[in-house]
């Protein structure tokens, strides 16, 4: 039989795509330096690419920027490119947009476009978008077209963007992460007693410091802040440097220190491991800013409320169905939304969104039966997924004891630096 041969465009970012064995947290800081960072969102991504193609008749690779065009034309049979935020007016990100569409136009293949969406505060700027890089955008989709591919793209914020910038063929079919756990996913709109409520909330820190969220976190003693990126040091380098905690705390917030010394901050960069923290845990509720966080809760069949901050995630939100707001009402609390959050849309459309998702792999002879997860899960099953080792505990063991020793002054401290913000 012979195989498909299939080459994965992804940024060189060992962890992000290190899908079928567990992250070696030994080596964690190493990969996190060398690779600029990271954010465990990414890991979700790709999680659900691999699994898409781990069939008897596929081979997949990825691209590691040694191989010259010519020899990618003549060994794969496609490409697939998976990028999120790829219209996008920042500078940098236009500049990779020039670039990868100067790459694709040498291609005889055709390239795949899984996921990919827009940045932009509100669905107000489409317009303003489409005008400042449009001319970038419409070379990267004329490329993508003349090597035969398509584009599949994150919701239809995204599809009205593309098409003021040209008339173009794009299928609105969500982000790939969502579908890794097949057509029949179902939250439940039971709700438990505020007794056994136990929320988990994710987002970058000062972001719901802002909107008033990091008040939930007083309220439920035994609540989670579900992070993605921002503590990643402190909780896996081994570095033994002295840690200033007012400078953390002007970074990280007085909060989230707070939650570092009380032991409330996890950070999973294996889904297995990530998704079941939800179901062991007893994680009752999932909130924040973080798209593919709440996706990871929705996953593990956790409710999800999404905290939207821009059209990028308002519009994945939109599509899925998820409950969805832009505003935080800092009077009412997180069982209060949680109560209120209801489902019956998500459930009663996630298959047939499912289906529209298969379907574009299918009929562009990329993968099939998305729904058979069996390879995949035998593949994984020869790992053994466990919950990291904390390594920082020296770092750690500092914050805890200075916190708790000096906590009344870091907060006068950070009163101080929001009261010279207010100034400015």
């Amino acid at each position: 039989m012979k195989k498909k041969n299939i080459l994965l465009l992804y940024d060189n970012r060992e962890l992000d795509r290190q899908v079928l064995r567990p992250v070696n947290y030994d080596s964690f800081e190493e990969e996190w330096i060398r690779q600029n960072g990271g954010n465990a969102g990414n890991k979700l991504f790709n999680t659900a690419i691999e699994q898409y193609l781990t069939k008897d008749d596929i081979e997949y690779s990825y691209y590691t920027g040694s191989e010259s065009v010519n020899e990618i034309n003549e060994k794969y049979d496609l490409a697939i490119f998976t990028t999120a935020n790829i219209f996008n007016a920042h500078p940098r990100i236009r500049k990779e947009l020039d670039a990868f569409a100067a790459t694709i136009e040498q291609f005889r293949i055709p390239v795949y476009i899984l996921g990919c969406g827009l940045q932009c505060a509100s669905y107000d700027d489409i317009s303003a978008l489409a005008q400042e890089i449009g001319a970038s955008a419409r070379t990267f989709m004329k490329a993508v077209y003349r090597t035969g591919g398509e584009l599949a793209v994150r919701g239809y914020a995204t599809k009205e963007l593309l098409d003021k910038v040209m008339p173009n063929t794009a299928v609105v079919t969500g982000c790939p992460s969502f579908y890794q756990r097949g057509s029949e996913i179902r939250v439940t709109n039971d709700k438990v007693e505020e007794e056994q409520f136990k929320p988990a909330v994710n987002g970058n820190l000062k972001y719901l410091k802002q909107i008033g969220m990091l008040k939930a976190f007083e309220r439920y003693a035994d609540s989670i802040y579900m992070d993605q990126d921002e503590f990643a040091e402190i909780l896996y380098f081994h570095s033994k440097k002295k840690i200033c905690i007012a400078e953390l705390v002007r970074k990280k917030t007085l909060c989230g220190v707070k939650l570092l010394a009380q032991d409330r901050v996890r950070l999973f960069y294996d889904v297995p491991v990530w998704l079941a923290f939800f179901q062991e845990q007893g994680i009752s509720f999932s909130c924040g800013s973080r798209i593919h966080g709440n996706i990871a809760a929705t996953l593990a069949g956790i409710p999800a409320v999404v905290m939207y901050r821009d059209a990028r995630t308002r519009e994945l939100a939109e599509f899925f169905e998820l409950p969805n707001q832009a505003e935080y009402d800092s009077h009412k609390s997180l069982y209060e939304m949680y109560l209120e959050a209801d489902y019956t849309a998500f459930n009663r459309n996630f298959a047939r969104k499912f289906q529209a998702f298969e379907r574009f792999i299918v009929s562009h002879g990329i993968s099939h039966d998305l729904n058979d997860r069996s390879l995949f899960e035998k593949q994984m099953a020869k790992q053994e997924w466990k919950a990291p080792i904390l390594r920082g505990q020296e770092a750690r063991d500092h914050i805890r004891k200075q916190f708790g020793r000096w906590e009344s002054l870091y907060r006068l401290y950070e009163t101080g630096i929001d009261k010279l913000r207010g100034l400015r």
